[in-house]
């Protein structure tokens, strides 16, 4: 005989409320209506209450909390706004009505708390002083079949709460202030940008041929052309087509997507605003980001000192400029520059306790700058100059083209963006390009892919052009304070996942 597996504690609520839904339809009553008459969010009433005493109201939201006491009920509901009180009277509110939709003091044993509900009556106060509804009509909007989480023991695990987001921002309404500064963040960005001349452009995600950047594409297949096509590693080749196509300053908030290590700073999938203006150099992106960082600060969050990591930073103060090679020699004593070929720069490395040998002498200086100055840069740097050997994109300096018209953003020790003047000239990127492209090594997030469409374009002639590109998550973390990416991504990558009870709930086993 088979043996019957036991059924699970929420598979048993669910019945429950099944039922309930059930009984709302025998009494003639949609349990999922289509939409509510609110009139009134509950901040609104609660934050100027003297407005809204005994006047009209219609307020809706989730239920969070439920308790009869004979002839009267009480609840909570808790909107985008927060929460309010209801006052039910059992002669006071109207009877169940299937015509008008509205459940009757009678039949409020078919509510559970989770469930959507709308509450029209007059705005006012209990005895204890609470701001309340006083509910003439009660409507069900939307009845649940799944109980919420306890408020204090029953969402702590963290894989729980980054795969249910929502059941965690429903228990703890506190925990969205984070994605609605997000959202602030992001307004603030395209309004300093629009206001400073700049197109908001979109730009592919689904390219023939990625590139703009050095990382591990994710491959996907377009059936209806039966070729293979790149996600987005970065979107400045296409941002660039239309400066050479006579837009001069554009930009895209886009999603970026690449294939590579999952950690506290690091998610497959991201966003970055990516700027270009044409007929300007590095430098005036360093102004530009300055400006940018400072706007948002004041604009979304309305201050310019914030904590990042641990260290108080000023966004309010002028941004200091560094040359990479001075900031490692006043840091180290030694002038990477100097050094005549790897060897030597290597020698000087192993001297500084780094034993991590590199290519060229620049490479040494980018490696003693990474373990030895960036973690010391905590108040808001532009640090500019790097070695033209890891900038392929970026123009040589006239001065001295070992060096590239590049400066990169440091913030509590933190790498918070990349710059540079980008290289127009065609010849000169392809040479670069062919130098460090390995066939063999295609898709390996290594070195720039070679995109002959996009030579082709420079030879029909690209102005001057430079771009900035801060990613947002990053820019996210600094200003709320948050230390892990996922803190700021609302729905983070995770491993596939069917939970056991849902498997038999489902059916799937």
């Amino acid at each position: 005989m088979e043996e019957t597996k036991p059924t699970p504690p929420l598979a048993a609520l669910r019945e429950i409320r099944l039922q309930k839904a059930a009984s709302l339809r025998a009494l003639g009553l949609d349990p999922y209506p289509s939409r509510s008459a609110r009139t009134h969010y509950a901040a609104a009433i609660t934050g100027n209450f003297e407005a809204h005493e005994g006047r009209p109201v219609t307020v809706a939201g989730r239920l969070i909390s439920w308790r009869k006491q004979g002839a009267l009920a009480f609840g909570h509901i808790q909107d985008q706004t927060g929460p309010i009180q209801l006052m039910l009277r059992r002669d006071g509110v109207k009877p169940t009505d299937p015509e008008a939709g509205t459940l009757g003091y009678a039949d409020l044993h078919l509510l559970d708390v989770g469930d959507l509900v709308e509450a029209a009556g007059t705005a006012g106060k209990t005895q204890r002083g609470e701001i309340s509804v006083m509910v003439r009509e009660f409507r069900l909007l939307t009845k649940t079949l799944r109980p919420l989480p306890e408020k204090w023991s029953g969402l702590k695990d963290r894989e729980t709460i980054l795969r249910k987001r929502y059941l965690d921002t429903i228990v703890n309404p506190e925990h969205k202030a984070t994605f609605e500064a997000m959202a602030r963040m992001l307004f603030a960005i395209r309004t300093f940008l629009n206001q400073r001349g700049f197109l908001e452009i979109p730009t592919p995600i689904l390219q023939a041929q990625y590139g703009g950047g050095t990382a591990q594409p994710f491959l996907t297949h377009v059936n209806a052309l039966d070729c293979d096509m790149y996600l987005s590693i970065s979107h400045e080749l296409y941002l660039k087509r239309l400066i050479a196509a006579g837009f001069d300053k554009v930009y895209t908030i886009g999603r970026y997507f690449r294939n590579e290590g999952i950690d506290r700073s690091h998610h497959p999938e991201f966003q970055m605003i990516e700027t270009m203006t044409a007929y300007e150099n590095y430098e005036y992106n360093m102004a530009l980001i300055e400006d940018l960082f400072r706007f948002v600060a004041t604009e979304a969050f309305g201050r310019t000192e914030f904590t990042v990591r641990g260290h108080p930073v000023d966004f309010g103060q002028p941004w200091p400029r560094l040359s990479m090679r001075q900031a490692v020699l006043d840091k180290t004593g030694v002038d990477f520059a100097a050094c005549a070929t790897a060897g030597d720069a290597n020698a000087r490395l192993a001297e500084l306790g780094i034993h991590e040998p590199q290519p060229s002498a620049g490479e040494a200086m980018v490696k003693a700058f990474e373990m030895r100055v960036e973690e010391s840069l905590i108040q808001p740097t532009l640090v500019y100059g790097h070695p033209v050997e890891i900038s392929p994109l970026a123009k040589p300096m006239s001065g001295d083209p070992r060096f590239a018209e590049r400066f990169e953003i440091f913030i509590a020790g933190m790498e918070c963006g990349d710059n540079w003047s980008e290289q127009n000239d065609p010849v000169k990127l392809l040479e670069t390009w062919r130098r460090n492209y390995r066939p063999e090594d295609r898709d390996s997030g290594q070195f720039h892919p070679l995109d002959f469409d996009f030579v082709e374009m420079l030879e029909h002639g690209m102005p001057p052009t430079t771009g900035i590109g801060p990613g947002i998550e990053r820019m996210a973390m600094i200003f709320t304070g948050k230390e892990d990416i996922y803190d700021v991504i609302f729905f983070p990558l995770m491993k596939p996942h069917v939970s056991p009870v849902n498997r038999q709930i489902f059916g799937l086993e």
